[in-house]
């Protein structure tokens, strides 16, 4: 064989081997993004939310891929880190990076800001993982484009899917309601799917045949599920992308005859999701979030007081400025908002109901890490929008225009939810913002390697390191959001039907994160079981502890009153009660304690100042027929008494359950008619049924309040508080035929208005093995915004 043929030979066998390569490593990248667009289907596997197997997921991807990166260090490009000293936006990233680890020193909740931050390192070693992967490789976008395309045709088919066979067997307004994919949150899912538009319109204009007609087909399924969600931010971000994007592609292509195939196949099946968006909302009968689609585009700027979303989003707004004016160097904590925004909340939020974001990252990082953070952080879109601005109109070159113009909408469409919800601790919206990232930062002109150092082994290294430390955080917090919603719902039984024991409770309790979701100390878990088996040194214990780590709740105090009550020590009984009250004067099950301790000194001032406070934040019926009880049984006067239910039918004239109680009164029903408001000495004063029902409520002796209640019900048959009553007591006896009964009386009724009937209900048929009732109730209750409600949809009914 002659040298030339020889060396010719070896060049083909390089050449094969070369291609060989680059296949390989493009399957690589290919397959990693694919990795990370499956969270978008992923199961909740018995966390409270999704996020946490979500996190844990993503580190476990980060781990892999940082070992095949160390193993394969040839896939690394020295010249990335080139890059990266070069970019102005990798810069305020980590800069941003280094602010949040300072804020761990400031937080009140370690456990908590260290987990937060963690989380914020896992999205970093995705964004590192996913740098390195596209480095030089960016003509793979369009790739990219069409994996993308196909994940949202699957999100989108599945869950109008689901959205159907919902409405079929409910309602039309059930089946929007239950429009949140495995997200959590209507916000996040609309959020979600606008995300992954700018990719459906870079593919639309790109793709010929069958794959543009799949993405054109995508397209319309995911803007339809946008208008459906109702989610104005979304609305916002759609309008937007699409504006943006035909601007930019008129500017790329520079066309004197402009493909208007390419217009019509963007611009056509957003109008035709638009008004079958319009249709089924008609169909829905209701006249306000799902009224239509215009309707929800006209409340963005209208003032509307009964806005509800927009007055929340509003006042979280203003409390975090309260808290950025009291912590503007290094805030309150990463991730302490919530615990540390419930003493702003305690007048504004009912129950114990919390804000665990205010609903604006950028608020919520000047709040939690300081104001200079949270510049920093803006800084990350300014100069991502100047340097994709800059590669659009200012170069020549398509390729690098085409990747700006993706980078640019998916900033675009992060940086307006960032605006109106908290895309930060979402896994599946930072996946939007790690794309954003690299190809901002990757889309420059090859840049030669740095030769004084080798830096592959060390960012692998570091990679791996990190990915480790990020997976036991993200582990930790899984099983704690296992631990919560396990104990969420063995909580929602009679005390009695507990499965599980304090000794269990106490084994499981995490120290990463020590607070779960709903602001509750996992250790307050002990104390709950410890009461329940009477042993009430450990449990005083174990809500002393719960107080020091979360003192906005009221919670420990409340059981602190319950066990000095069992223990008939009345004076501590009535202290824990009071300071139950005092720091969350918008509870009703504080508001019914407070008025219960009071009772026994006969302080008719003491229970009026609880009524007042009460009803400044809450007005039902029944909260005056409570007081009225309360008041006759500390010997307050028929005529003062009337006086008072009077100022009740102030509020409340036609309310028939105050009427027949005023009626009570002037017939002398409950008592005999004194002149004077102050006790009459040696009088018997015989309590009330009602009184009576709910003094063993409180103690949990829900078969002798029914006993009560049945009788309160024979006086004042049309007294829909008592029958409601009536359906919970049998409910917490795990009687839930009966239950239904009962609470199916209740349904409808103008009175009662916080979804706790259609919870209970709902609740109810799960228990009795009908799931299609039990999960039509339960989305009821979910729509009203009452606690649990979410959680238990998740579980049971997706």
């Amino acid at each position: 064989m002659n040298k030339h043929k020889k060396n010719s030979l070896e060049n083909q066998s390089n050449n094969e081997l070369d291609k060989n390569n680059t296949v390989f490593y493009e399957t690589i990248v290919l397959l990693f993004i694919f990795s990370f667009l499956i969270i978008d289907f992923f199961p909740q596997f018995g966390s409270v939310e999704i996020i946490a197997p979500q996190f844990l997921y993503l580190s476990f991807i980060n781990i892999i891929t940082a070992v095949f990166l160390y193993k394969n260090q040839d896939l690394i490009s020295n010249g990335l880190v080139a890059v990266f000293k070069k970019s102005s936006v990798l810069k305020a990233y980590v800069s941003f990076l280094l602010f949040c680890g300072f804020a761990l020193f400031s937080a009140n909740n370690f456990s908590l800001a260290i987990v937060n931050f963690m989380q914020i390192i896992t999205v970093f070693c995705l964004f590192i993982n996913l740098s390195v992967l596209l480095h030089n490789r960016l003509d793979l976008i369009y790739k990219i484009v069409f994996l993308v395309g196909i994940s949202v045709f699957i999100q989108a088919y599945l869950e109008l899917n689901h959205f159907i066979g919902t409405a079929k067997t409910s309602t039309i307004l059930n089946g929007l309601s239950v429009l949140k994919g495995n997200t959590g949150n209507v916000n996040i899912f609309a959020a979600n799917l606008s995300g992954k538009i700018p990719f459906l319109l870079l593919g639309i204009t790109h793709f010929t045949k069958w794959k543009k007609g799949l993405l054109i087909l995508s397209l319309f399924l995911a803007s339809l599920l946008i208008f459906l969600t109702a989610s104005r931010a979304s609305y916002i971000s759609l309008f937007v992308e699409i504006v943006l994007f035909i601007i930019v592609f008129l500017k790329i292509n520079n066309q004197k005859k402009p493909n208007y195939i390419n217009y019509i196949s963007i611009v056509l099946p957003l109008l035709i999701a638009f008004f079958t968006a319009n249709i089924i909302f008609e169909k829905s009968n209701n006249n306000d979030r799902y009224k239509s689609v215009t309707n929800r585009i006209l409340q963005i700027s209208a003032s509307k007081e009964k806005d509800a979303s927009k007055n929340a989003r509003l006042t979280y707004w203003g409390n975090a400025i309260e808290i950025i004016k009291k912590n503007p160097v290094l805030g309150i904590g990463l991730g302490n908002w919530k615990i540390e925004s419930m003493p702003y909340e305690k007048t504004q939020t009912n129950d114990l109901q919390i804000s665990a974001h205010p609903h604006n990252d950028f608020l919520e990082i000047a709040a939690e890490t300081g104001v200079l953070n949270s510049i920093i952080y803006l800084f990350i879109f300014i100069f991502g929008l100047v340097l994709n601005l800059k590669n659009i109109f200012n170069k020549n070159e398509k390729e690098v225009q085409i990747i700006a113009s993706l980078a640019l909408l998916l900033m675009v469409s992060y940086g307006i939810d960032a605006l109106f919800n908290f895309p930060l601790y979402r896994p599946t919206m930072q996946i939007n913002f790690c794309f954003f990232l690299a190809l901002t930062i990757l889309n420059i002109k090859p840049t030669a390697a740095l030769k004084e150092f080798d830096y592959r082994k060390a960012i692998t290294l570091i990679l791996i390191l990190l990915s480790v430390v990020t997976f036991y955080f993200s582990y930790s917090a899984f099983e704690a959001f296992r631990l919560e919603n396990d104990t969420r719902n063995d909580l929602a039984q009679n005390e009695s039907d507990y499965n599980y024991s304090a000794k269990e409770i106490i084994s499981r309790i995490p120290k990463f994160p020590n607070v779960a979701i709903s602001s509750q100390p996992f250790i307050e878990l002990a104390g709950i079981y410890s009461l329940k088996e009477k042993q009430y040194p450990e449990a005083l214990k174990y809500f002393n502890l719960s107080q020091k780590i979360n003192p906005y709740t009221g919670r420990s105090e409340w059981y602190k009153y319950r066990i000095y009550k069992e223990l008939g020590n009345t004076d501590s009984a009535y202290f824990y009660a009071k300071k139950a009250f005092e720091i969350r004067p918008r509870s009703e099950d504080y508001y019914l304690s407070a008025i219960v301790v009071t009772v026994n000194k006969k302080d008719t001032t003491a229970i009026l100042q609880i009524h007042n406070q009460f009803t400044k934040y809450i007005q039902k019926p029944n909260i005056w027929i409570n007081t009225s009880s309360a008041l006759a049984q500390s010997q307050y006067s028929n005529k003062a008494l009337i006086q008072f239910i009077d100022s009740g039918l102030l509020v409340f004239p036609n309310d028939t359950t105050l009427l027949n109680r005023k009626k009570s009164f002037q017939n002398d029903g409950l008592r005999t008619n004194t002149i004077s408001s102050k006790p009459v000495k040696n009088e018997a004063v015989k309590p009330n049924n009602i009184t009576i029902a709910n003094q063993y409520g409180t103690e949990s002796k829900y078969d002798k309040a029914i006993v009560y209640y049945k009788k309160a019900l024979l006086d004042d048959p049309k007294n829909i508080i008592i029958t409601q009553n009536i359906g919970i007591c049998y409910f917490k006896l795990n009687q839930f035929k009966t239950a239904i009964i009962y609470l199916e009386k209740t349904l409808n009724s103008p009175t009662l208005t916080d979804g706790k009937t259609e919870f209970l209900l709902g609740a109810s048929y799960l228990n009795t093995k009908n799931r299609e009732k039990g999960c039509q109730n339960l989305k009821l209750a979910e729509n009203k915004n009452y606690p649990g409600a979410a959680a238990l949809v998740v579980q049971y009914c997706n």
